[in-house]
């Protein structure tokens, strides 16, 4: 990938997680201790040219629309004030929702590079310094085109693929298809491919006070829960995405509940419940999704269900109609 340089001007955004969790003595009660400076303090990284920026969230999760947005806009202020790369810490167990949604928002703006941690800081086996360490080395050579991306253990990942698959492993993310999009061996960052386009959605939404529930259907599914979010609601929903059993395969009871919400104008996304593949495998089964298209469902085929539930939510507070994810042109 081209070198752009190490000496820009970088802009480490802390929110906490795992990275960030400390305790006061041994068999304490853990919680989050390590602001930006104390993070970068563990690394052998050189901070002339980094600043720090703490945006603490509990547990290093962001819980609702509003703060994401407020994410978002602190991101888009620093790359209005000339930062030339952004690093943020979050906890591992939202990361890949939050990395993607911020890429919707402001991909191309400038470098972003998100990082957690599988490990607390007390810990023999504590990652986060070299998650980060890894993670400013992108950031200080990444052109803006390539996105947002994602790095730990060494994977580079773009942020629409990436996902969690293990709960406690310290190689617990992997991409929803292939292999990650490149490696950090010691000093070198490797990026073995283009830039490419995704048709992003490239705003920030005034508010995201949206509904938006995923359905997962199982077999033999009876569409219970499909009743319950209709007429019988307490609080209508907003839009609904559906995690189908593979590629595409919609249990045939809820076919017809979809249908009804659909007629109704609520905008319902059918992804793949699969880790990775497309929802609509049409060279193998042709015709096949001609019964979801007609019932006025959309077919994602690219992004996993929460992904395409936070597309769904900006797209909402965007005025504007979801469009799968795809390559442009």
């Amino acid at each position: 990938m081209p070198n752009t340089g190490s000496r820009r001007e970088l802009l480490l955004i802390a929110t906490g997680g795992t990275i960030s969790q400390g305790r006061s003595e041994p068999g304490g009660e853990q919680r989050p201790m390590l602001s930006a400076a104390d993070l970068l303090a563990r690394t052998a990284i050189q901070t002339d040219h980094l600043h720090c920026l703490d945006l603490p969230y509990p547990d290093g999760v962001i819980s609702s629309g509003t703060e994401l947005l407020t994410l978002a806009r602190a991101i888009e202020r620093a790359a209005r004030k000339g930062m030339d790369g952004i690093v943020v810490t979050h906890g591992t167990d939202a990361l890949e929702e939050v990395a993607y949604a911020i890429d919707e928002m402001l991909s191309g703006t400038v470098p972003l590079v998100f990082t957690g941690a599988m490990r607390p800081s007390w810990a023999a086996d504590y990652d986060g310094a070299q998650n980060l360490e890894q993670a400013v080395r992108v950031a200080a050579r990444l052109l803006p085109e390539y996105g947002t991306l994602v790095t730990l253990r060494g994977d580079i990942f773009e942020a629409w693929s990436v996902y969690k698959s293990d709960t406690v492993a310290l190689d617990a993310f992997t991409a929803r298809r292939g292999a990650p999009s490149g490696r950090v061996n010691e000093r070198r960052v490797e990026l073995g491919w283009r830039p490419t386009r995704w048709n992003r959605l490239g705003h920030l939404p005034q508010a995201m006070p949206y509904s938006i529930p995923i359905l997962t259907l199982g077999v033999g599914d009876d569409a219970a829960l499909l009743r319950l979010v209709g007429e019988r609601a307490e609080r209508p929903i907003d839009g609904l995405v559906v995690a189908s059993l593979g590629a595409g395969s919609i249990p045939p009871a809820t076919l017809g509940p979809l249908r009804r919400l659909a007629d109704a104008g609520l905008p319902v996304v059918c992804c793949s419940g699969a880790p990775s593949g497309p929802t609509a495998a049409t060279e193998y089964y042709p015709g096949m999704y001609a019964e979801l298209a007609e019932a006025g469902l959309i077919i994602e085929n690219f992004l996993s269900p929460r992904k395409a539930r936070l597309r769904l939510m900006l797209s909402l507070g965007l005025d504007m109609p979801y469009r799968p994810f795809a390559r442009e042109a």
